[in-house]
């Protein structure tokens, strides 16, 4: 057991200016429940010309209009953010604003009703996770300074995705959709809020798919099952000063997704085949959120609000990650080949350990191969993210100038854990064999852990057309790692 352990300290100051228009959109104001200002960065969703920074809100009328699911689509709607395309339904976008690393979206603070919402923020930034996108009533993005009050990712930017509101009269709705691969999409949603201050909502979006690519002598498909569920649950009373919120949300998510290409020649030919050695690739994930959100009002200028928050999150992805040329007797034993290094080889028409490119086009599309040559991983992890964070908001006149005042506490926590096995298979007849499942965590046996404090300070300044928005964030990071041989 081997034992690694960090401290980082950071400190990010930010002062944003803004005269006259300010580069950002912003959302009509809807019949919502009391909540909606809570779970929101950019805050008001009426047009203000003295909102300082680069903020852009992608509201409820756009997403009705175009009725995207997929989460790249949504983003290539926003100025300053790009994207990577991976699997084609933007299941687990690469997202990048101003700039940074897209991977997996794991150099931007990623948000959902205002709380941290990758499986582990701190510890693993970039996993395999992202909320369901169709389910979403907006999207904000703050880039640069604008996100200090966010973090721990302030140099890019931050994503906040906002939930399905409570709305304020009883009723629901219903979205079905049907299409090419055998797709299908439910969005449904029932909930409202009682005279005397309670209100509920229960959601449901549920998306499946056969896929648009075709696997070599499989029965498989290449599709996915996406089962979403949300339950929120509020409390206002008339007065107005105090207010609760608690939401509970499950996703349940399988699909047959796989890294390994295609030759340029195959994929000329038939741009979605997918060789048989990936017929097993499957991704299974699950998603456990709760949210508790209070929220006090002593007067109209000054406001207080605590959320404690825990997400849970496993997934397993079971994937083929190269080939044994010679064969392995065992799991532990495989001498393995990357088949992004076989696929380039067939390009260029070279060997790779002294089989020839015929031999290694013959394999892709079908041909046997000796005992223990493939290798397969069960990519099993679990993560946990939890903490509580406190805003206080203050507006009040000084000086001849208008201050808006928020502080911010936060104490979070989260870890992955890896468990990870590589088996070995063959190729026989077209079809994988199991050959050795192998030891459980060969392929990776190890926990990390992250503890954070972070704090931040802003003063949004209006002095006539001038808005002045000096702020400060600081953050204490904690980091342990823990191998187990």
């Amino acid at each position: 057991m081997q034992r690694a352990s960090t401290y980082v300290p950071a400190c990010t100051l930010a002062l944003a200016l803004a005269a006259g228009a300010a580069d950002d959109d912003a959302a009509t104001p809807g019949a919502e429940a009391p909540f909606v200002e809570e779970i929101t960065i950019v805050g008001s969703r009426v047009p203000d010309s003295t909102r300082r920074g680069a903020a852009h809100v992608v509201d409820q009328a756009v997403l009705e209009k175009f009725a995207y699911s997929d989460m790249q689509r949504i983003a290539r709607l926003i100025p300053g953010v790009s994207v990577q395309i991976e699997d084609g339904y933007g299941l687990r976008p690469n997202i990048s604003i101003r700039g940074v690393a897209s991977e997996r979206s794991g150099r931007i603070t990623l948000l959902e009703d205002n709380v941290l919402i990758a499986p582990a923020p701190y510890s693993a930034p970039a996993a395999y996770y992202f909320p369901t996108a169709g389910r979403m009533h907006a999207f904000e993005v703050l880039k640069g300074p604008s996100a200090i009050t966010q973090g721990p990712y302030t140099i890019g930017g931050a994503l906040n995705m906002i939930s399905t509101p409570i709305p304020a009269a009883w009723g629901g709705m219903a979205t079905i959709m049907a299409g090419d691969d055998a797709t299908r999409r439910l969005h449904a949603t029932y909930g409202g809020t009682s005279l005397n201050g309670f209100g509920l909502l229960l959601e449901t979006h549920q998306w499946f798919s056969d896929g648009f690519q075709r696997i070599d002598r499989s029965d498989r498909d290449a599709g996915l099952d996406v089962r979403d569920y949300t339950l929120k649950a509020s409390y206002a009373p008339a007065d107005g000063r105090h207010a609760a919120l608690l939401k509970l949300q499950r996703a349940d998510q399988s699909s047959n997704q796989s890294y390994l290409g295609l030759t340029d020649a195959d994929f000329r030919a038939d741009p979605f085949r997918r060789y048989g050695a990936s017929a097993l690739d499957e991704i299974d994930t699950e998603h456990e959120q709760a949210i508790l959100r209070y929220r006090y009002s002593p007067a109209e200028t000054i406001r207080l609000a605590i959320t404690a928050y825990r997400n849970e999150h496993a997934r397993d992805w079971f994937k083929t990650e190269g080939i044994d040329l010679d064969g392995s007797p065992t799991a532990e034993a495989f001498s393995r080949v990357s088949w992004f290094n076989v696929v380039n080889a067939v390009n260029r028409g070279t060997s790779v350990r002294g089989v020839p490119a015929e031999r290694l086009r013959a394999i892709l599309h079908g041909a046997d191969t000796p005992a223990g040559s493939i290798q397969l991983r069960s990519n099993d992890r679990t993560y946990l993210s939890q903490g509580v964070q406190m805003t206080f908001d203050w507006e009040v006149d000084l000086a001849g100038a208008c201050h808006r005042i928020e502080a911010g506490l936060r104490r979070h926590e989260d870890e992955e854990e890896r468990l990870q096995r590589n088996s070995a298979y063959s190729q026989r007849d077209g079809a994988l064999a199991l050959d050795d499942l192998g030891r459980l965590g060969n392929a990776g046996n190890r926990i990390q852990e992250a503890r954070a404090t972070a704090f931040h300070i802003r003063d949004e300044i209006r002095l006539g057309r001038w808005t002045l928005a000096p702020g400060l964030r600081y953050e204490r990071i904690d980091q342990r790692r823990t191998r187990f041989e």
